[in-house]
C-alpha cells in the first residue's frame, strides 16, 4: 500500500470526526482535514511550516506516551525498514491535546500506519475524537460528587489519589493533619518530596504493586517516620480512564498501631499461656508419678500385710484394709483423670480407630463394676439387643468414656441399680444408661460437661471427686464422632444415651 498523494486528501474532508496524518521521518503533521482544523485551531500555514507531532500534545509525558503505544503496535518495522505484517485494530487511547492557543481538550485517539509499495511503514494517520461533550455530561453529576467530596474530607482515613508518577493529585484533610501540612504544600508533589527516602520506597512498592497486578490490593507494614515506626493499614485501587488505562492510584491508609500492638499483647500473652501449660503439664507428669509411685508401694505392701496375718487378722482389721483400698483407687482414678486431661488439653493424645464388637467392651465394664456396685446392694443389669454390633472406634478413650458414665451412675445411686442397653437402630449403634440416683437439676445441666464441676461444690458436698469424669466422658466420645444425649429429672435417676454414626476413619493407625 502506497503512501496517499496530498491531492487525495481531500477523500477525507468529509470525514466526520477529526483526522491528521503524520510522516514518520519528520514526526511533522502534514495533513489535518477541516475537523482537526477546527478542533486544534491550527491552519494550512502551520502545516506548511512544519507543525510538529509533540505541538498537538498538552505535555511531554503524554507525548512519550503515544509514541510508546505506536511502538507497541509495531513501529520498528518502519526503523527497520522491514514490511509491517500485523494488522489488528487499535485499541482506543485518551490522550490531554493541546490547541493553538495553549489550552487543551481530552482527545479519543486511534491510529494506523500508512504504508509504501514495499509495506514499510511511513506515515501514521490519527483519529481523534473530542471527549468534551462527554465531560460536560460528566459535569452534570458535580452535585452528587461533592456529596461523596464531603464524606471523603470527614472521614479519619487518610485519602489519596497519586498517578503513574507518583505526583500526589488529591488528598483529604485527614492526610493534611496527618503530614502537618496544608494542602497546598502536598498536593502536586511527588510523593519522594514529602517523604523520606525509605518511606517513599515503601509506599511506591505499594502503587507499583497495584498498576502492575492491575487489581485492588491491601497491605498492611510498618511505615518508617521521622522518629518512629507506625503501623499503617493501606487499600491501593487502580483508577482507570475510559479505555481502562490505569492513570492513577486511590488509597486509602488507616493508622493501625494500637492493633498491632494489642495484636502483639495478645499473641505474648498466647505464649506465655502456652508456657504455662507447659509448666503444668510438666507439673502434673512429675506429681502424679510422686504420687503414683508411692500409693503403688502403700497397695503392694497392705496386700502383703494382709495376707501374712491370714487367720489372726480381726473384723475391725479387715476393714482397714478396705479404707486403704478404697482410698488408694480414689486417689489413683483422680491421678488417671489428671493425666487423660493434660493430654487433652496438649493434642497429645492420638486415636487408634479400628472395627470392634462393642457389646464386648461394654461386657468387660459391666463385670469390672459388678462387685463395687454389689458392694453398694445396687444391680447391674446390661441387655444387648442385637449380634450386628461391630463399628469403627477408638478402643481407649471408648473404654475409657463408658466407664466414667457407669462409675457417675454407680457413684450417684443408692437404691436400685444402672441398666445397660445396646440396640442397632439403621446404620447407627445406640447404648443407653439408665439409673435410679439422685438426678439432675435443670440448673446444672448445662454445666454438666465442664471440667472440675460439680452440682454439689464446696466443703459441705456430699459426693467425693474433683468433677473430671463426666467432661472427660464428653470430650472422648467427641473425639471418635460419638453423640451423647442426657435425659434427667431430679430426683428421679438419669438416663444418658450414646449414638455410634458409621463411619469409616480416614487412617488407621498401626
Amino acid at each position: 500500500m502506497a503512501v496517499i498523494k496530498k491531492e487525495e486528501f481531500k477523500y477525507f474532508e468529509f470525514l466526520p470526526g477529526a483526522l491528521i496524518e503524520v510522516d514518520l521521518t519528520s514526526r511533522s503533521i502534514i495533513f489535518m482535514n477541516r475537523i482537526a482544523f477546527s478542533l486544534f485551531n491550527f491552519d494550512q500555514k502551520d502545516i506548511e511550516n512544519g507543525l510538529a507531532l509533540r505541538e498537538i500534545f498538552f505535555t511531554d509525558a503524554e507525548y512519550e506516551r503515544s509514541i510508546r503505544v505506536a511502538e507497541s503496535f509495531g513501529l520498528e518495522s518502519y526503523q527497520n525498514h522491514t514490511a509491517y505484517s500485523r494488522y489488528e485494530k487499535q485499541d482506543l487511547y485518551d490522550f490531554k491535546m493541546r490547541k493553538k492557543d495553549g489550552s487543551y481538550f481530552l482527545g479519543e485517539c486511534q491510529g494506523s500506519f500508512v504504508l509504501d509499495e514495499h509495506d514499510v511503514p511511513v506515515g501514521a494517520r490519527i483519529y481523534i475524537r473530542d471527549l468534551s461533550e462527554q465531560r460536560q455530561l460528566e459535569a452534570s453529576h458535580i452535585e452528587n460528587e461533592e456529596k461523596y467530596r464531603t464524606l471523603v474530607e470527614n472521614s479519619s482515613d487518610l485519602i489519596f489519589l497519586v498517578d503513574t508518577q507518583g505526583v500526589i493529585l488529591s488528598i483529604n484533610k485527614a492526610t493534611t493533619q496527618y503530614l502537618k501540612r496544608k494542602t497546598e504544600e502536598v498536593e502536586g508533589k511527588n510523593v519522594s518530596d514529602i517523604f523520606p527516602a525509605h518511606t517513599t520506597n515503601t509506599i511506591m512498592g505499594y502503587l507499583n504493586k497495584a498498576f502492575i497486578s492491575n487489581k485492588s490490593l491491601t497491605l498492611e507494614t510498618p511505615m518508617p517516620m521521622t522518629n518512629k515506626t507506625e503501623w499503617i493499614s493501606t487499600s491501593v485501587n487502580p483508577v482507570r480512564d475510559v479505555s481502562g488505562n490505569v492513570t492513577a492510584i486511590l488509597g486509602i491508609s488507616r493508622n493501625i498501631t494500637e492493633r498491632r500492638r494489642s495484636d502483639e499483647r495478645l499473641e505474648q500473652a498466647l505464649i506465655d499461656a502456652q508456657n504455662a501449660n507447659k509448666v503444668k503439664d510438666q507439673f502434673i507428669s512429675n506429681i502424679t508419678h510422686e504420687i503414683r509411685t508411692p500409693m503403688t508401694t502403700i497397695t503392694g505392701f497392705a496386700g502383703r500385710l494382709k495376707q501374712s496375718l491370714g487367720e489372726d487378722l480381726k473384723p475391725a482389721e479387715e476393714d482397714y484394709f478396705k479404707f486403704i483400698n478404697h482410698a488408694s483407687d480414689r486417689l489413683l482414678r483422680t491421678v488417671d483423670a489428671l493425666i487423660n486431661v493434660s493430654q487433652l488439653e496438649a493434642g497429645t493424645l492420638k486415636l487408634n480407630p479400628k472395627r470392634l464388637h462393642l457389646g464386648q467392651l461394654i461386657e468387660l465394664l459391666c463385670e469390672k463394676h459388678r462387685a463395687e456396685a454389689t458392694e453398694k446392694q445396687l444391680e447391674i443389669e446390661y441387655i444387648q439387643l442385637t449380634d450386628d454390633d461391630e463399628i469403627w472406634y477408638d478402643e481407649h478413650t471408648v473404654y475409657q468414656a463408658i466407664n466414667n458414665i457407669m462409675l457417675n451412675g454407680i457413684k450417684y445411686t443408692e437404691k436400685g441399680g444402672v441398666s445397660i442397653k445396646l440396640e442397632r437402630i439403621k446404620k447407627q449403634l445406640y447404648v443407653t444408661f439408665t439409673d435410679t440416683g439422685i438426678g439432675i437439676s435443670d440448673d446444672y445441666r448445662d454445666r454438666l460437661f465442664q471440667l472440675f464441676t460439680q452440682e454439689s461444690e464446696g466443703l459441705t458436698k456430699e459426693y467425693q471427686g474433683i468433677g473430671l469424669g463426666l467432661a472427660l466422658a464428653k470430650k472422648y466420645l467427641d473425639l471418635n464422632e460419638v453423640e451423647i444425649k442426657v435425659d434427667s429429672q431430679k430426683g428421679w435417676g438419669s438416663t444418658f444415651t450414646l449414638i455410634f454414626h458409621e463411619h469409616f476413619p480416614l487412617k488407621e493407625s498401626t
